[in-house]
């Protein structure tokens, strides 16, 4: 099961500094491919180039990379220049890995080139066809270099920046704050595959369950036990029905139940493969059970994956609200399988929409235009770059502000009201429905209280949620008086007063506004 993230790009694009900054950012162990051959030989790159000649580098090169991928099953590894010329190492790399090309500027190269006189050997500029000046090696280099699929720019100045968009690239997060317990986000296509192996390599040698819904037993819960298996590791499927209105306390009684007869002690791990309500369910009976096991996330909606697979908020629900009962216990791991979109209907890639759109209003204008700019928004549209892009926001936030004492406040955008009407509909608008039709409640909100700065706000939410199918009108039949009801209940509210995360302008949340039930519906 590995799976090293590679940088490579040309002389001077920044492979090591951006590598070591990415593997920190990760928690990875970093290896910088050229400082390991200069360790191992005893002398420098240009040294071995002029005592040894380009091909016993390349050599040498070689077996490093091999050594190197051998040493983890999860690394970040900064290659030198041309170290993927060799037709086997790429092979090897990218059957291990992915690798990030860094698309830097030819006179940003040159600066950084040339502020290191005869570091590197093949822009000595001797004269030998074999040591070129930069320009005539990236020329040489164009078609090998043009060909690596994922690629940021590597020309900014600002690391922090790079490393964001690496992440971004890479579907790779790691969240920290959330006391000793820290998580993995990895994002991509067929990672569910990968799950066993992941296990094992982290030594959670315990027992596993496995939590799926009735919906997601077959085929993702089964393949997660599989996986398992595979591993060496004992696995146990347990079932729970499907939908919100099973997210009681009567299910976490039957999970609990289920975990005991898994033999899940404090060295176990609880898996949960589904949707929202599976990982609130699965996580909260994780934060219980022998006062908390680990627990690992594979969300398989849309939704899941951005929005209710972060951030470690697990919890069930009373008859008078949402997550009334819950606690924060962040799941050790997250899979987000892209390749579960696929068979997702798509209404429910519509409900997983709503909040990215929501992620976008908060802190990501350029990911709302994103929505505003595309009209077709199938399974097909949902790469792995784009739910890590709608994820990243969310990721900044928690890390920021991991127990909600502040910013985070803001990602309830949408859900004051959103859950109330979600409530008082009887769950038959689904939740994603449910935020989109709050969110331009509380847009309009903002619009009556003054607090809106950009002009047509509520409108442009409007025209963005019902292009991507989704409802920005309560229903008729939907009993306003059970809707302020239910916001009255709301476990954000402090001191008898409902508190709103209200759009000032794309970008920008105020949180905490205290506005009466009546006057947040307009009654």
């Amino acid at each position: 099961m590995p799976h090293h993230f590679f940088i490579y790009g040309p002389p001077g694009s920044g492979k090591s500094t951006l590598g070591r900054a990415l593997a920190e950012q990760l928690a990875l162990p970093f290896v910088d491919l050229d400082a390991r051959i200069e360790q191992e030989a005893g002398c420098a790159v240009r040294d071995i180039f002029a005592a040894e000649g380009e091909g016993a580098f390349r050599a040498r090169e070689a077996g490093q990379l091999r050594r190197a991928m051998a040493e983890s099953t999860e690394s970040v590894i900064a290659l030198g220049g041309g170290a993927l010329l060799d037709s086997a190492s790429r092979a090897q790399a990218e059957q291990a890995g992915t690798v990030l090309f860094l698309d830097t500027p030819l006179a940003v190269l040159e600066a950084r080139t040339g502020a290191q006189p005869g570091v590197r050997p093949l822009l000595a500029g001797d004269g030998r066809a074999a040591r070129a000046p930069l320009e005539e090696l990236l020329a040489r280099r164009a078609a090998h270099y043009g060909s690596f699929p994922v690629r940021i720019d590597g020309g900014g100045d600002v690391l922090a920046d790079k490393v964001a968009q690496a992440q971004l690239a890479l579907g790779a997060f790691h969240i920290r704050g959330m006391g000793r317990q820290e998580t993995a986000v990895r994002v991509g296509t067929g990672l569910l595959a990968s799950l066993g192996g992941r296990v094992r390599a982290a030594a959670w040698a315990g027992a596993c369950a496995v939590i799926a819904d009735a919906h997601t037993e077959q085929p993702y819960g089964a393949a997660a036990v599989e996986s398992l298996r595979q591993a060496g590791l004992r696995a146990t499927l347990i079932t729970i029905p499907a939908g919100e209105a099973h997210k009681r306390l009567e299910t976490v009684s039957t999970l609990w139940q289920g975990l005991l007869a898994a033999g899940v002690d404090r060295g176990g791990t609880v898996i949960a493969v589904g949707g929202g309500v599976v990982g609130d369910l699965a996580g909260f009976a994780a934060a219980t059970w022998m006062r908390g096991v680990r627990w690992v996330g594979v969300p398989t909606t849309l939704l899941a994956m951005v929005d209710s697979s972060l951030g470690g908020k697990t919890a069930f629900d009373l008859p008078q609200g949402k997550n009334l009962v819950g606690a924060f216990h962040p799941p050790a791991l997250v899979l987000a399988d892209t390749a579960a979109l696929q068979t997702l209907p798509p209404a429910e890639r519509g409900c997983g929409a709503a909040e990215a759109v929501k992620h976008g209003v908060i802190g990501d204008p350029a990911l709302l235009a994103h929505f505003e700019t595309r009209s077709d928004w199938d399974a097909a549209a949902w790469t792995p770059a784009t739910v890590a892009r709608a994820m990243a926001v969310k990721v900044r936030i928690i890390q920021e502000d991991p127990y909600e004492r502040g910013v985070r406040a803001a990602l309830n955008l949408g859900h004051t009201i959103g859950h109330a009407v979600e409530l008082a509909s009887d769950f038959t608008l689904r939740h994603g429905e449910a935020v989109a039709i709050g969110m331009v409640a509380e847009a309009r909100l903002a619009e009556r209280l003054g607090l809106a700065r950009e002009p047509g706000l509520s409108g442009r939410l409007a025209r963005v949620l019902a292009a991507l199918g989704l409802p920005t009108e309560m229903p008729p039949g939907i009993d306003r008086s059970a809707v302020r009801r239910a916001m009255l209940l709301d476990k954000k509210n402090e001191s008898g007063s409902v508190r709103f995360a209200l759009p000032i302008r794309i970008g920008e949340v105020r949180t905490r506004v205290a506005v009466e039930p009546g006057v947040a519906l307009g009654d």
